[in-house]
């Protein structure tokens, strides 16, 4: 079997996969969902009899999805190709990567969905964007036809529709940190309108664990991989950033050139588009819920959490698609806050989780504490001020007198520090 690394932005990837082949029976097919472990070990016949995705749309951006697949007919819109490249829509090899992700997050099945790849979210609809090339493709790691396919992808799903954004690709890009980069300015545009980022965690448990990008960005859900009894995937990048797990380990997909093939393999990847199908299910049951509800939703509700209840191999645990539901499902929608995720920043470039901090804690109002600030200020003046008149005056300079002015207190029906007005 051919064993393959699929590759995104610099080079960090997501997905490592073989290519099986099956016969073209009702019996050939139904072996993709006995091979398909997660169907049982998250309980989805039980979760999507509370909600199957129905009016959903998820953006997948990845190397593209192959139209016509038995398990996802009627379900794929293509959008832009920011990737471009050598290889077309047809050829062989494009799209497989995508075509994969894509029947995870909303495979409904064939033969009236009784066997063949039964995805999380069946009735979700599918936005393909192109943003990277397959591994295999001839120009695979030569410059893309979009200088910041990412970024621009990332604002095309949200103006067209998107509830949710699933990104299984990640890497290290010199700026990917900053928070004035393409990718960062995108995924709070996303977060700004309520769409929900998903992404991968990367499979550099072994080289390192550096910070993986997208998902290392602030407000997105990165996810870990896990396998079928629930342990961390030894290839699953550990970080802060990790949120949540999903399956990833030895997981069929929908293969991109044939239905009598399907592809198995393992990666962050495949864990991305698990957790991508649930939040389209939990949008589905409840679209009122901001993107941060749903994070903390993902967070609260997952089962086989660590000593401590969170660590940074998965996070706050694997995923839990009935208890999320069920606890969504009476939630009221919240204004969306974009947050970072709870962790301790690594040694690895790019920033840590932010930590809001209640100003008004202490207790005291808002006149005293204003009351305070000034005080300190004058005191603080007093300081400078006697320091500057104990230093000799240099020759041909004068001294500047700096006036401080006590700041009033700001009147008690104005807004309070801190908060949202």
């Amino acid at each position: 079997m051919r064993a393959r690394t699929l590759g995104a932005l610099a080079g960090a990837l997501a997905c490592v996969a073989a290519s099986v082949t099956i016969g073209a029976s009702p019996a050939a097919a139904d072996a993709i969902r006995t091979a398909e472990w997660p169907v049982g070990y998250l309980d989805l016949p039980a979760a999507q009899r509370i909600s199957s995705g129905t009016g959903v749309t998820v953006a997948l951006l990845d190397t593209g999805v192959v139209q016509g697949r038995a398990d996802l007919t009627g379900q794929i819109t293509t959008g832009p190709d920011y990737a471009g490249g050598i290889e077309k829509q047809g050829d062989s090899g494009w799209g497989e990567h995508g075509t994969c992700m894509a029947s995870i997050i909303a495979g409904h099945g064939r033969n009236g969905g009784g066997d063949g790849m039964l995805g999380v979210a069946p009735h979700a609809h599918i936005l393909s964007v192109r943003v990277i090339r397959d591994d295999d493709a001839p120009d695979f790691g030569r410059a893309t036809a979009d200088s910041t396919p990412i970024s621009d992808g990332i604002k095309y799903a949200v103006d067209h529709g998107a509830q949710v954004i699933s990104m299984s690709l990640g890497g290290e890009e010199s700026d990917a940190g900053d928070d004035s980069s393409a990718e960062s300015d995108a995924i709070r545009y996303a977060l700004a309108h309520d769409v929900v980022v998903v992404a991968a965690a990367g499979n550099g448990a072994t080289q390192g664990n550096a910070v993986s990008y997208p998902g290392g960005e602030r407000g997105v859900i990165t996810v870990a991989a896990v396998d079928s009894g629930g342990n961390h995937a030894n290839f699953s990048t550990t970080g802060w950033d990790v949120a949540v797990a999903a399956p990833g380990v030895n997981l069929p997909c929908d293969a991109y050139n044939a239905d009598d093939a399907y592809m198995e393999g393992s990666g962050t990847s495949q864990a991305t588009a698990y957790v991508s199908g649930l939040v389209a299910l939990l949008k589905a049951e409840n679209p009122a819920l901001s993107a941060e509800q749903i994070k903390s939703v993902l967070e609260t509700t997952a089962s086989d959490k660590p000593s401590g209840g969170r660590d940074d191999r998965v996070g706050f645990g694997v995923i839990d698609p009935v208890a999320a539901l069920r606890a969504a499902k009476s939630m009221s929608g919240l204004p969306t806050v974009p947050k970072a995720g709870a962790g301790v920043a690594s040694g690895h470039f790019g920033y840590g989780p932010a930590e809001t901090v209640t100003l008004g804690s202490s207790g005291l109002s808002d006149r005293a504490r204003a009351a305070i600030g000034g005080a300190v200020l004058i005191a603080i003046a007093l300081v400078v001020a006697l320091l500057m008149l104990r230093r000799p005056k240099p020759p041909r300079f004068e001294v500047e007198i700096v006036e401080f002015v006590r700041p009033q207190a700001p009147p008690s029906d104005g807004p309070r520090l801190g908060s949202d007005e």
